[in-house]
């Protein structure tokens, strides 16, 4: 009969342990960690765990259990198959009734079944059975209720809810007395049920139960009463509930009494030997006040096959305390049938009861294992003693079928035992039933099988016919019998499809059959051949205390990014928490690295981090991160100490000095290092400190300085620096020199040299002396780019050389780059400190659109940049440049018409100025001063003569067009020191793309208004580069194109020759050297395109 307190599903009380579980699943809540394999940590999405499975006896069909279970997230699955079933559309088939129900029953099959529901708002709804409603539809019978249960009697339904007042109401069939209004009749709205006592509507009932389809009882915190035929009397009688609290001892209110029953879905009946054959083997229990009671005596052996009339516990009138705790206890009931007249009966049948006790101890009693399947039954053997099977179980699983008899136990190291008699109904049969092993076993033995494979078993189920094993691997192993032979079993294994937990159903007292929970929530039939067959209509079913691996994990997250002191980029990735793989690649995914704390980025440029999360086999999204990484490079050796003719110069190689300070301690006096320092003969230590912007150290080298006395009439040159712009636009020059070897004279742009007597009266300033052997003037000019500056020393007879200093633009251009994917990325780390608005146009400034980040703008074509300060709206930058080219394509793209098409009519090497005539066609430049330029400090930025132009006249007549082009050749020095051997017989270079043209609009002077100025900033190099182009037809007249020459010097040189000894190789990279570099211009004017 329906274990109908599970029914209710009276989900507000907590702490209650539930008894809904099948004999298969009893143990397993016990140890879900043992029992299911699987991830016990990992979030899953759309999954419900099984809370329990209930089962409601169906009247329609015999009473047989209809199994239902509830999920975690609220759902209620009805499994529409069971043994009876008849129509197709049930065969395989779940329904899932969503959360919207508290309670829903559903008789008979799906066609034509009776069915009433309750809703979580109240609403009570009833669809009769195609008979009696052909439409088959639900209509509301009453609101208001909280739990409902039901009598099925003389074909009749009656239905009682219990309101959320406490008052109870019924509705339906009543003219045998079932509703207990105290009439017979029945009702078509719902009536009060009465107190019998006081003839009044009855109130503060806290419970209804589903005692079995023709009983019910109503329980308050003081009476219990009862509408039916159980305990010995009827209700009917007088059409009103009976009390009967005195049946149940101890009762001490409503919240501390429940019923279950013990093997839940043994509801129903037996056939038995006697005139009137059918026995209830219904085992219900009642907890009263904590301790544990049946209407059936389980002391001693059962009276299923002895009473005449058919035994059913509703006729007893007394309870019988349980031998145990009902709620861990796992029941198996073996009949010993018998043929009669063809008619096959149940001659005997008795209980055998299992518990896992809380040590892990499996403990028996009741009818001892030998006996089942045993065809000598012995009654008398029946025992409340206790026994132990094995220890550390974990599950128990019983098939008392006489052809099988056998009982297995799950241990919690996975192995599995088994006791019984194995199919042998009689002591020394040498079957082998459905083990494998022959003869009767009379003491738990660990199962192997045939392949020696039963082992690290992680759940346990029996059906009717064989027994299921299932392995961490997620497959399935089955044991049955083989009928062609006593002598052998069938051993099959499920292919295919994996599962995570076993569920065995009960379908009626005699039947039962087992699923296989599969990885992704399906519930498969699995039969004795290892055939799974999967149910439809639900799904995101599984185990208790399984939660599925996911099948998507989310993509990494970036976290904090931040730099180190040398400004290396570091990048936290964030994981997320089910991740077990944590990786990411700098190789653009062609190496994954583990990832287990941030990421410190060193290497300057463009950078490509991918991120990726994993667990196990599975793997996310890749998180892709690209941008610019700018860090500060110390190279190895660097800074280093030079020390020559008593001037002590630090040299930092291509350490960038923007964004650094250079401190330098000589004997413990720390200075900043702004030019070099004049040191008298004598010792030093001397040690060059770099540090970054915020004043924390990168670097220092320490070395012994030894100065000697300089050669007799040797003047040691001056020293000096130019500073940076400041408030009144002037620029401080800053020149140190030895007083003691004479005097200081300075020259500007050419002019006369200005004695030191006179320099504070021609120049605004002022003069120090910080020893004895060192005298610094620092003078304010004005900001006129290349303005030029020199100074020397003079003792009236000897002088010094010279020392320049010049006056040059600061330069904030930005630098372009491609990103992986090709977009382009400006990089403004070039400008002052500021509030700046960026802004870039590609329609040569018609429209301007903020920076914000990488540019997809494809292929290399003009970019024009626009810096605006915010707050002044003064623009700082506003200039076209040439993007760089895509990826894998010529780094140095020529825009425009290749400058060797045509008939070249002259080209001449030209320092000065140049002057190419012929046939009409001619061009002169003017302004280019290239002069030696002496480079004396680091200076990354250096303009040449920005005031340029060419002039170009085509009088020719011929119409052809012409094309304007410069080479460059790389700038060659002069002897310059080798470091290592202290000679001066080092040749270094500058590359001549060090060089770089700015093309202005050409101005019309006269002739055609053809725009003939290739605009745009070039690269200059070996190749000549056009400047200037007119198509044929075009370009006949006069032009001025202005051009802006720009010279960027590099950090590091590359070697071109040494002298013997040295440490360098040819193309070996060394720190920029002092010295002269000379290069050689060639413009070229070709007629003809």
């Amino acid at each position: 009969m329906a274990k109908e307190k599970d029914v209710e599903r009276q989900r507000s009380k907590s702490g209650k342990a539930r008894r809904v579980l099948t004999t298969a699943l009893a143990a397993a809540l016990l140890l879900p960690s043992v029992l299911i394999p699987g991830k016990n940590t990992v979030e899953g999405a759309g999954h419900a765990n099984i809370v329990g499975v209930d089962y409601f006896a169906d009247p329609t069909m015999n009473r047989v259990p209809r199994p239902t279970f509830e999920l975690s997230d609220g759902r209620t699955i009805f499994m529409r198959d069971s043994a009876l079933a008849f129509q197709p559309e049930d065969k395989n088939v779940l329904q899932d009734w969503g959360t919207d129900y508290i309670k829903y029953l559903h008789f008979n099959t799906a066609e034509s079944g009776y069915a009433a529901r309750l809703t979580t708002s109240g609403e009570f709804f009833v669809r009769k059975d195609q008979f009696n409603d052909p439409s088959r539809a639900f209509s509301k019978w009453a609101e208001g209720w909280k739990d409902f249960v039901y009598l099925n009697y003389a074909g009749g339904y009656s239905f009682f809810g219990l309101k959320n007042d406490g008052g109870v109401v019924a509705i339906g069939s009543g003219t045998m007395g079932e509703l207990g209004t105290g009439v017979k009749q029945s009702a078509s709205v719902p009536m009060e049920v009465l107190n019998p006592d006081t003839n009044t509507p009855l109130t503060g009932v806290k419970k209804i139960i589903q005692v079995d389809p023709v009983n019910v009882l109503f329980v308050t915190d003081s009476e219990i009463y009862k509408i039916g035929r159980a305990f010995g009397s009827s209700s009917f009688d007088n059409a009103k509930p009976i009390k009967v609290t005195s049946l149940f001892p101890g009762f001490n209110g409503a919240d501390s009494f429940e019923m279950g029953y013990i093997g839940e879905g043994m509801l129903g009946t037996i056939d038995t030997i006697n005139s009137n054959p059918y026995a209830d083997v219904s085992l219900r229990y009642f907890m009263i006040n904590g301790s544990y009671y049946t209407l059936t005596d389980t002391s001693t052996s059962s009276k299923y096959t002895l009473e005449s009339s058919g035994y059913s516990e509703m006729n007893s009138n007394r309870l019988y305390p349980f031998n145990g705790d009902p709620t861990k206890t796992v029941r198996s009931l073996y009949q010993q049938e018998q043929t009669n007249g063809g008619r096959v009966y149940t001659a005997n049948a008795e209980n055998t009861f299992f518990e896992i006790e809380s040590n892990g101890n499996l403990v028996t009693w009741g009818f001892p294992i030998d006996q089942i399947g045993y065809q000598s039954f012995d009654r008398s053997k029946y025992s409340t003693s206790k026994s132990l099977l094995i220890p550390n179980a974990s599950k128990v699983s019983v098939n008392p079928n006489a052809a099988i008899s056998i009982v297995a136990a799950l241990a919690t190291d996975g192995n599995v035992y088994v006791v019984g008699n194995n199919g042998n109904t009689w002591a020394g049969g040498p079957n082998v039933g459905i083990t494998g092993i022959s003869g009767v076993i009379n003491a738990p033995t660990k199962l192997t099988g045939p392949d020696g494979a039963i082992e690290n078993i992680t759940d346990l189920a029996m059906s009717s016919s064989a027994m299921y094993l299932l392995k961490n691997t997620g497959d399935v192993y089955v044991f049955a019998r083989d009928t062609s032979s006593i002598y052998k079993n069938k051993y099959n294994k499920t292919t295919g499809t994996k599962f995570v937990g076993l569920l065995e159903i009960k379908r009626d007292v005699n039947k039962s059959v087992v699923y296989g929970i599969d990885e992704t929530g399906v519930l498969h039939l699995i039969d004795e051949a290892g055939n799974t067959t999967p149910q439809t209509g639900a799904t995101g079913i599984y185990p208790p205390g399984y939660t599925p691996g996911p099948t998507t994990i989310d993509k990494p997250t970036e976290g904090m990014r931040t730099t180190d002191k040398f400004e290396n980029t570091i990048i936290t990735l964030e994981y997320p928490a089910v991740a077990n793989k944590k990786e990411y690649s700098l190789d653009n995914g062609a190496t994954w690295l583990d990832y287990t704390a941030p990421i410190t980025l060193m290497n300057k440029g463009m950078i490509n981090v991918k991120a990726r999360a994993g667990l196990d086999s599975l793997y996310s999204e890749i998180l892709d991160i690209s941008f610019m990484n700018n860090p500060i490079i110390i190279p190895a050796g660097y800074p280093k100490l030079l020390e020559q003719d008593g001037v002590l110069t630090i040299d930092t190689g291509s350490i960038d000095l923007n964004r650094v300070k250079v401190r330098v301690d000589i004997d413990g006096q720390v200075s900043d290092y702004t030019s070099p320092v004049l040191l008298q003969e004598g010792d030093y230590v001397a040690t060059a400190i770099i540090l970054n912007q915020n004043g924390e150290e990168l670097t220092r080298v320490t070395e012994n300085i030894t100065v000697d006395p300089p050669a007799p009439g040797t003047l040691t040159a001056p020293v000096g620096a130019v500073g940076d712009l400041d408030a009144n636009n002037q620029r401080p020059l800053t020149i140190g020199f030895n007083p003691t070897q004479g005097s200081l004279q300075i020259q500007h742009d050419g002019g006369p040299w200005v004695d030191e007597p006179e320099i504070l009266n021609q120049y605004n300033g002022t003069t120090e002396d910080p020893s004895a052997t060192e005298r610094k003037f620092t003078l304010f000019v004005d900001n006129v780019v290349d303005s030029v500056y020199k100074a020397r020393v003079t003792d009236g007879v000897n002088f010094s050389s010279e020392t320049l200093l010049v006056v040059t633009a600061q330069v904030y251009d930005p630098s372009f780059f491609r990103d992986i994917d090709d977009k382009l990325l400006i990089d403004f780390s070039n400008l002052p400190t500021g509030n700046w608005y960026k802004e870039y146009s590609v329609d040569q400034g018609s429209t301007y659109h903020e920076y914000t980040g990488p540019i997809d703008i494809g292929a290399a074509l003009p970019i024009k940049v626009r810096v605006t300060d915010t707050g002044s709206g003064q623009v700082l930058i506003e200039k076209e440049y040439i993007t760089p080219a895509l990826n894998g394509t010529n780094p140095n793209p020529n825009p425009g018409v290749d400058p060797s098409w045509g008939t070249e009519v002259t080209a001449a090497d030209q320092e000065a100025i140049l002057n190419v005539i012929g046939g009409g066609l001619s061009s002169k430049f003017n302004g280019l001063l290239l002069d030696n330029i002496e480079i004396q400090t680091v200076n990354q930025y250096q303009t040449i003569n920005s005031v340029t132009n060419t002039l170009i006249e085509d009088s020719s007549g011929s119409g052809d067009g012409w094309t304007y082009s410069l080479s460059v050749t790389d700038f060659v020095s002069d002897p310059v020191l080798d470091t290592g051997l202290g000679t001066q017989d080092l040749v270094v270079k500058i590359p001549a793309s060090a060089m770089n043209v700015d093309v202005k609009s050409a101005k019309v002077l006269a002739g055609s208004p053809d725009q003939t100025a290739k605009v745009g900033n070039y690269v200059l190099g070996s190749q000549k580069q056009a400047l200037a182009q007119a198509n044929p037809f075009e370009g006949m007249g006069y032009y001025d194109i202005p051009m802006d020459f720009m010279f960027r010097v590099p950090s590091t040189v590359e070697v071109v020759s040494m002298g013997s000894g040295s440490a360098h190789q040819v193309g070996d990279k060394v720190g920029l050297r002092v010295g002269v570099y000379r290069s050689l211009f060639t413009f070229s004017l070709a007629k003809g395109i």
